[in-house]
């Protein structure tokens, strides 16, 4: 039987028309929620789904497609860091070896740099567990999630603050030669490496307390949980911290380290000679080559996070696989030291021939030929590093 409404009382016809325009846009709302959250750029194997900042802005967002970053991530990072753990741990094993057999002859910058490998060597431990993460999420547990990401925060502030240390030392040793550097002990280098590590495990103590193992879509993922209405608050604050006492504040004191370096060896015309400080220059333009872009993607993305900058899908997409690129780029930089040594180092390079060549030795038998103190004063002093009573197995 055919119906008609228009045979339907006036009051009751325009009852029946509203309840039916709400239901129809009720469903139209919720049709636009599931099309948002299907479609959005935040990937959420890494993104906070307890940051509702962005959650709640769903009428404001346009929908966008993460599928490609997810794939991207899927198929580029398992690669890159299995290839980074196995070089990682040959390298840095290799270089911890050499160091101990010399341990009792090092001078400052190897002892720094002997830490810097053994931050390196813990970092590369816990690649194999996110690069299963980026393939078919996290499977290890709670505690193993809290223990991966205290690593990487120690390595981040470690390397680059151990490599500070390191230029300082040279700084003392050239520019200021006769009168601090001279009356530093062995000593001073451990208390002050015990500090830096103190300071980086400090610093990872927030990754004990916030990260969490928790259910995205349809695999697990060991990312932030943080309170939803401090979330946002606590990852500008904790990015920014990052990037000044891990990246910009150490960088700056490099900088000024070896301007001043550069500018004593220029004046006096010695700079041929120090053939130690190509090693040192090299490792640190190395570590800023790798880690400069991440950190240059954090600051975008901080700036994003507190709208300073605006948000749109192409540029969320290229973020977030820029992100990914360089982050790989700075885990890379774990397994090029070594290399550095082999092939700018000199002394290094026979140090690790000796050890392959008297597999049986455990001490190294090397002594520095000048380890004599000049008499020709202060000149003297600065074109060679190698007349303090330490050996530089290194550089």
């Amino acid at each position: 039987m055919h119906h008609s409404y228009s045979c339907l009382p006036e009051n009751k016809l325009g009852t029946f028309l509203s309840l039916l325009n709400f239901n129809i846009g009720a469903n139209q709302e919720t049709m636009a929620d599931t099309e948002y959250l299907n479609n959005t750029t935040e990937d959420f194997s890494t993104f906070d789904p307890f940051d509702y900042d962005y959650i709640s802005d769903l009428e404001k967002a346009q929908p966008c497609k993460s599928e490609p970053v997810g794939k991207f991530d899927a198929s580029f990072i398992p690669v890159v860091y299995s290839l980074v753990f196995v070089l990682g741990c040959i390298g840095n094993i290799l270089v911890l070896v050499v160091l101990y057999r010399c341990k009792r002859m090092l001078a400052h910058t190897d002892t720094y740099l002997m830490q810097l490998a053994w931050a390196d060597l813990l970092l590369v431990l816990t690649l194999p567990l996110w690069a299963v993460q980026a393939k078919q999420g996290w499977i290890f547990g709670n505690f193993l999630c809290k223990i991966t990401g205290a690593f990487f925060v120690i390595n981040l502030y470690s390397s680059i603050l151990f490599l500070a240390c390191v230029s300082f030392d040279r700084y003392l040793s050239i520019v200021h030669a006769v009168q601090v550097y001279k009356k530093q002990k062995p000593c001073y280098t451990y208390v002050i490496c015990s500090i830096i590590w103190m300071f980086c495990i400090a610093m990872s103590v927030v990754e004990l307390f916030f990260r969490e193992v928790d259910q995205q879509s349809n695999a697990e993922v060991c990312h932030y949980a943080f309170h939803p209405h401090s979330a946002n608050t606590w990852r500008v604050t904790l990015r920014l911290i990052n990037l000044t006492l891990g990246f910009f504040l150490p960088l700056t004191v490099m900088i000024y380290c070896y301007f001043r370096i550069f500018r004593s060896l220029c004046h006096v015309h010695l700079f041929e000679r120090q053939k130690s400080l190509k090693v040192i220059v090299a490792v640190i333009v190395v570590f800023i080559l790798c880690w400069a872009p991440y950190n240059a993607c954090l600051l975008v993305d901080t700036f994003q996070r507190m709208k300073v900058i605006g948000r749109d899908c192409v540029m969320e997409n290229a973020l977030d696989i820029a992100k990914s690129v360089t982050e790989s780029l700075g885990l890379v930089h774990c397994c090029l030291n070594p290399i550095l040594y082999v092939f700018v180092g000199v002394k290094f390079r026979k140090e690790l021939e000796k050890l392959f060549r008297n597999k049986g030795q455990k001490q190294c038998r090397t002594v520095p030929c000048n380890r004599r103190k000049s008499r020709k004063g202060v000149l003297s002093s600065m074109s060679d590093s190698e007349t303090t009573t330490s050996y530089s197995v290194v550089v």
